[in-house]
């Protein structure tokens, strides 16, 4: 080989080093910053017990610079060189694995993941495998061969392992919409939380659990109850039992914002109704008892509740009016409240013509959800 092509060879492999680390340490924050940040928060809040403040962009920061100087480290242990040099990245991919790749048991007090002591045992075989094969292809790696070969190779090893990175972390989007909605509550963002996967069609018992307390929070739950899939009823308002289904937040929040706890094995839906009609909780309990009644179709029930807490010619928040419509719409009994919402009876008159006219079919269904998706008299007559 020339000295002049031994000279480029030798310019590409600085620049192809240059270049693989500049799309390790890019791939790194963006993963770290933008796709795991709430993943990293509650590793770091299980690890931490909650007692040092989360700083996300920081710590992507310092992860990344830190994954770098491993593969550094990595490199001058092996000396991998030519086609697979950028494989000194694959301990830093691993810990960005190790990192992001937990489930919903972060926060429990035995937790443990499998990375604890798997990945010891890739590293030890990782580090026994390249110091063999380094021995075994000593020649073959001090070799100059085509530039091109040398820079597809390199990138194209630092691409499967970015996408290996992305198959073993955890990419749950529910998971991660819980994680996110969480946070807002403990920021008291209450918007930003029920911005939270809002356009999409999917929703956890916690999830929504979650949402609820935003509202309640925000002094919302009546406007904006229905505007979400509410797929769990009344046992929506609380989080399940299960404790590996559920984050930081458990029933005692919701217990706390009510003002007083259930007796042992008390069914939720009449430690509501007892707290409501006791006057033991607070103002909150009487609006989670209403929507409970809303979510378990039961209008009447509600039609009879409402008098308790609104006087006659108190603006209804939305979907109470809406609920009161339907319970009117379907009752001869007219004392009890008036609607008078003009926009909103032309809109259930309009909704009433395509009910009535036997929307069965899936395209049909699927325009009234367009059109009436967010309104009770949907969630009524067609969420099961």
């Amino acid at each position: 080989m020339s000295e002049y092509t031994n000279s480029i060879y030798k310019k590409a492999a600085r620049w192809t080093i240059v270049g693989c680390g500049l799309l390790f340490s890019i791939f790194s924050f963006v993963f770290l910053y933008v796709f795991q940040q709430d993943v990293l928060e509650a590793l770091h809040y299980s690890l931490a017990h909650g007692k040092t403040v989360f700083a996300p962009l920081g710590s992507a920061v310092v992860i990344t610079v830190v994954l770098v100087l491993l593969r550094w480290g990595v490199n001058s242990l092996l000396g991998l060189k030519g086609k697979v040099r950028s494989l000194s990245y694959f301990p830093s991919f691993l810990v960005l694995c190790a990192l992001t790749g937990i489930g919903r048991d972060v926060y429990m007090a035995d937790y443990h993941s499998c990375w604890s002591w798997l990945l010891p045992m890739l590293l030890l075989a990782f580090a026994c495998a390249g110091y063999w094969l380094r021995r075994i292809f000593r020649n073959k790696l001090n070799e100059e061969g085509s530039v091109t070969s040398l820079i597809f190779w390199n990138v194209f090893f630092i691409l499967m392992m970015c996408l290996m990175t992305v198959t073993f972390s955890n990419t749950d989007r529910t998971f991660h919409h819980e994680l996110q909605a969480e946070r807002a509550l403990r920021q008291k963002d209450y918007h930003k939380a029920l911005e939270v996967g809002k356009r999409s069609l999917e929703a956890s018992r916690t999830l929504t659990a979650l949402r609820v307390i935003a509202m309640v929070r925000s002094n919302q739950l009546g406007d904006r109850l229905f505007e979400y899939p509410q797929y769990y009823h009344s046992d929506g308002l609380f989080f399940s039992n299960d404790s590996t289904l559920q984050l930081r937040y458990t029933n005692d929040s919701i217990y706390y914002m009510l003002g007083v706890r259930p007796y042992a094995g008390e069914p939720q839906k009449e430690f509501l109704y007892n707290i409501c009609h006791k006057e033991t909780g607070r103002f909150t309990a009487l609006h989670y008892y209403l929507a409970s009644l809303l979510l378990d179709k039961q209008v009447d029930e509600f039609a009879k509740e409402i008098p308790t807490v609104y006087e006659q010619g108190d603006t209804l928040p939305r979907y109470y009016r809406e609920a009161m419509l339907l319970y009117l719409q379907n009752s001869s009994d007219t004392t009890r409240w008036e609607v008078q919402d003009s926009g909103m009876i032309d809109r259930y008159h309009a909704f009433q013509k395509l009910h009535k006219d036997g929307q069965t079919g899936i395209q049909e269904k699927n325009r009234l959800r367009k059109d009436f998706g967010d309104t009770y008299w949907w969630y009524f007559y067609y969420q099961e």
